[in-house]
Order: structure tokens, then C-alpha cells, then sequence
């Protein structure tokens, strides 16, 4: 019995770490979109407040939603949005774009 909760203590210091850096991982970004490549999935949005720039890569699994955006095809320049990321690798992959 000693050794079931030694081995669920160990698997919970195990656990624990890694949903929480996989939480830490999603991002929220709002701004404003400063270029659109819709050949190759990708979009820039600017920070108002600060000005921090991300180039994001929208995928099929990438949801849009908002004032009739669907597909990144309605995603314009100016236009003002949030962007839910996870960092992949080097990349900024949309995994939501809310257009406000």
C-alpha cells in the first residue's frame, strides 16, 4: 500500500508540470491585422497598446469567428481582432481569430 501512494505521488510531481506548461502555452494577442498572405496561411497583427507584432499561421483547425469572418479570405488589413495562439516549434499557430 506504502508503494501505490509513492508511485502516485511521483506520477502527480510528473503530471503537474506539464498542464500547467501546456496552459501557459495558449495566448490570448489583440490587435490590429497589418498584412494577410492568404497563398500561405499566415497574418500580422499589431498590439495597440504597445505595439508588438506577430506574424500567425492559420490552419485548418484555426477557428475565425466574428463579423462575418470564416476563413482567413475575411481577414483584411485594419481589421480589429484577438488571436488565441500556441507557440509551435518557431511558429505562432492560430488556433482562434475573433474579430471584434
Amino acid at each position: 500500500m506504502r508503494m501505490l501512494y509513492t508511485l502516485l505521488i511521483l506520477l502527480a510531481l510528473c503530471v503537474l508540470p506539464l498542464s500547467s506548461a501546456w496552459a501557459a502555452s495558449v495566448v490570448e494577442f489583440p490587435g490590429t491585422v497589418v498584412m494577410v498572405d492568404q497563398p500561405t496561411g499566415k497574418f500580422a497583427v499589431k498590439k495597440d497598446s504597445g505595439g508588438t507584432r506577430f506574424t500567425f499561421v492559420a490552419n485548418d483547425t484555426t477557428k475565425f469567428q466574428g463579423a462575418g469572418l470564416r476563413t482567413i479570405n475575411d481577414l483584411k488589413k485594419d481589421d480589429k481582432v484577438v488571436v488565441i495562439y500556441q507557440v509551435q516549434g518557431s511558429q505562432y499557430s492560430a488556433l482562434s481569430v475573433t474579430k471584434k
